[in-house]
């Protein structure tokens, strides 16, 4: 581990302990000093970075994303990793703005947090088969879990699968049945991919979930990111393992469903450790 590394683990673990809830900062210093030891969970491979985000136009009260005058400035740290038996992805969100109730009232808040964990166990391990079938690479058995700082809390368990798709670093599809405490059993798709593009020098990553609600219909939120590379275009190659150190562009997040159609651009700065 770098020096560098190490200090900006204890530096998130620092900003961690000033957001509200015991539960919370319990959770995210927890998983943030796992990513200062090595190996990681005995990884074979893993991917860390810090992404920098501000975008306007945040109204979505669904989401706690509703600010007065619309502003929020977003801190994620996100992991991806895979081991002997499948894969783990987890990020936190760090959000700033000054945040207003669904009446557009102040609430006093200026920070909230969201997060999400993704593990997958493969079934080719899991057998000892290997179960490639044309364009798909692997099955997986799937969960998620999220939760805010709020009391918003879905659990999930389904089945997933890799396609090898001409071009693409990865792709995947995910099957859940979901359970949140705003609605009765229902189901979850989520699609996930990164592609990079024009000899590396850019790459569009991103996500999109669709899940049934018991009122609203269906509802489908994202985040795509076109991102630059400049370390790659200014002939310098990476300098990091996992891919060049910094990168810039754009993230485009949207939600909608029957009562809300949100979307916002923003502006992105990607670290990766």
């Amino acid at each position: 581990m770098s020096i560098g590394y190490g200090a900006g683990v204890r530096r998130l673990v620092q900003v961690a302990g000033h957001f509200p809830g015991r539960w919370w900062r319990q959770i995210i210093c927890l998983w943030l000093c796992c990513l200062a030891s090595q190996p990681l969970l005995a990884e074979q491979f893993s991917s860390t970075n810090v992404q920098l985000l501000y975008g306007n136009h945040f109204h979505d009260p669904y989401y706690g994303s509703n600010t007065s005058g619309g502003g929020m400035t977003t801190v994620t740290v996100e992991h991806f990793g895979t081991w002997a038996y499948g894969d783990n992805f987890l990020f936190v969100d760090f959000k700033s703005g000054n945040f207003v109730d669904f009446a557009g009232r102040p609430t006093g808040k200026t920070t909230r947090m969201y997060g999400e964990w993704h593990p997958r166990l493969s079934l080719s391990a899991l057998t000892g088969h290997d179960l490639q079938a044309g364009i798909i690479s692997d099955l997986f058995m799937a969960g998620q879990i999220n939760r805010d700082g709020e009391g918003f809390k879905a659990d999930m368990a389904g089945l997933g699968i890799n396609l090898i798709l001409p071009g693409f670093k990865f792709f995947e599809v995910d099957g859940y049945a979901r359970k949140d405490n705003f609605n009765r059993m229902t189901w979850q798709v989520t699609t996930a991919w990164s592609l990079p593009l024009y000899r590396d020098l850019l790459v569009l990553n991103g996500y999109i979930d669709a899940n049934g609600s018991d009122n609203n219909g269906v509802e489908v939120n994202g985040q795509p990111q076109l991102l630059f590379d400049p370390v790659r275009f200014l002939g310098h190659g990476q300098n990091s393992e996992n891919g060049s150190a910094m990168q810039v562009g754009v993230e485009w997040a949207f939600h909608r469903h029957r009562l809300v159609h949100s979307s916002v651009l923003q502006a992105m700065l990607k670290w990766t450790f």
